[in-house]
This record gives C-alpha cells, structure tokens and sequence, in this order.
C-alpha cells in the first residue's frame, strides 16, 4: 500500500483546542487501556544505557500518550530517568494530568515546541509515539537530523501501519469514543459537546486515525531516512516488535556510538 501524505485534523492550527484536546485526551486513554508500548520498554532502556542518556524529552506528547506506561517499565528496569513532554499544541490540562499520574521526575514544557526545530535548553534522548507519521518525509529527516546535529539519542515508536489489520480497528474508534467521553480524565464538559452534540470527536478520531494509518512509514522507508543523513557515528536499529493481531510496533532507534568504537551507518 503506497503511503499517502493526508490531512489530520490535529495538525491543523486552525482546529479549536477543546476539540484538538478531547481528541487527545481520548488516544490518551486508548493508550494507556492498551499498553502497546510496553514490548519496546526494553529495547529503550538498552539505548538510554548504551548512550549514557540521563533524561528523556518527548516530543509531540499530545496528552501524554503512553508516557505513564513507559515511566513504569523504565522504573521497573532499574533505569528511572526523569521525562519531559512537549507538544506543538500543548494540551495543558491533560499532560498535568499526566504529569501528576506519572510522578515525579515527569514534568511538561507549556509552550509550543516543533519537533524539527528542537531548543538546545531541551537537552536529552528524545521519543516520539505515534506520531512520526504527522510530518512528511522532508520533515521526518529534520526530525532526524536535528538528533544527530545535537548528538542526542532519538526513538521512534509507531503503532500504526498501512496494513488492512490496523486500518480495520479505526472503526472501534467511533463506538469507543462515544461509550469513552464521560470517562476520560481529566474530565471537561467541552469534550461532551464535542463527543454528543454534534458526534464531532468520533468522527474526528476515527478520520485522524485512518490518515494516521495510510501515511505511517515503512521500514524500508525509514532505512531511506537514515541512509539521507550526513555521515554520522551513530547506531541505528530499526526494525518491528509483534505484538497480538495488528498490535505490533515499529521502532527507529539511533544514539551516538560510543567513544573508541568508530564510524557507523546502517
């Protein structure tokens, strides 16, 4: 399936932050009701102690996604480094809540923060959730490059894939946010109007997921982003962790080599 460069809602400036918001609010929950992250917690923790990386900074948080999950499975692995999320559109409400359910060493930056343009004051190994497939493949490399201009580690982990399988589970979105909105935290009135009068979230959601599928990238296609990088040192792994059905996920990982051991490229 050829991959499509689609609009997604969210990404539009235009789109108001109470809608914006309880979109994200609801994959919030998604995520953290499904727990597809915690197969590649390993293999994270591998690159935050092969690159010395003594915080993480996510980028294009939305709600806080999996970050809960991941912060557990970090702590679990004896590798408890403190986490900073950052969106281009921050949902304040829901990445304090996030925030406040993660504990300590879990904080966010309030201002908008572009994922291809990362501030040097944001130092640390940077992850990105179902996300990467939001910027085209022009960006992606920035998104890329901007990581190893600054020498810090970067993990991409996506979810979604042009596959029938995980297109077919879109269509839950439209029931489960509808059975979903009274229950997500934190709770606003605002996602009621958005969910029931007019149903404009499911729509929203089950659109945004559906591009999110028909634009996600390959892993040939990601081995084509690295190979575009300036000769670097660093190490690449990419490849999928397979998980029940479609619940599988793609990861590109890539941290500085360590000192002594030369020039890499995958």
């Amino acid at each position: 399936m050829r991959r499509l460069q689609l609009c997604e809602f969210e990404d539009q400036p235009w789109l108001p932050d109470s809608l914006r918001n309880a979109a994200t609010d609801f994959l919030r929950w998604g995520i953290e009701l499904a727990k597809p992250y915690q197969k590649v917690v390993p293999r994270l923790v591998e690159a935050l102690r092969a690159s010395g990386a003594k915080s993480i900074v996510d980028l294009c948080s939305g709600s806080g996604g999996p970050i809960t999950q991941v912060r557990k499975g970090l702590a679990e692995a004896g590798c408890d480094v403190p986490i900073t999320m950052t969106d281009i559109y921050p949902n304040h409400a829901g990445l304090e809540y996030t925030s406040r359910r993660a504990g300590t060493g879990v904080t966010y930056r309030a201002e908008s923060i572009d994922a291809t343009a990362v501030p040097t004051d944001l130092p640390g190994f940077r992850t990105l959730f179902t996300s990467f497939h939001h910027f085209a493949p022009v960006d992606a490399v920035r998104v890329l490059r901007g990581a190893v201009e600054q020498r810090v580690g970067i993990g991409i982990f996506e979810i979604t894939e042009r596959k029938l399988g995980p297109l077919l589970m879109i269509f839950t979105n439209i029931p489960l946010t509808l059975l979903a909105a009274p229950f997500v935290r934190p709770f606003r009135w605002s996602r009621l109007l958005w969910t029931y009068l007019p149903p404009v979230t499911p729509l929203l959601v089950w659109w945004d997921g559906v591009v999110s599928c028909l634009r996600s990238y390959s892993l040939a296609e990601m081995r084509s982003m690295v190979d575009a990088l300036p000769p670097n040192d660093f190490v690449w792994d990419i490849g999928r962790e397979p998980g029940p059905g479609p619940a599988g996920v793609t990861y590109l990982i890539g941290y500085p080599k360590p000192v002594g051991e030369g020039l890499l490229r995958d």
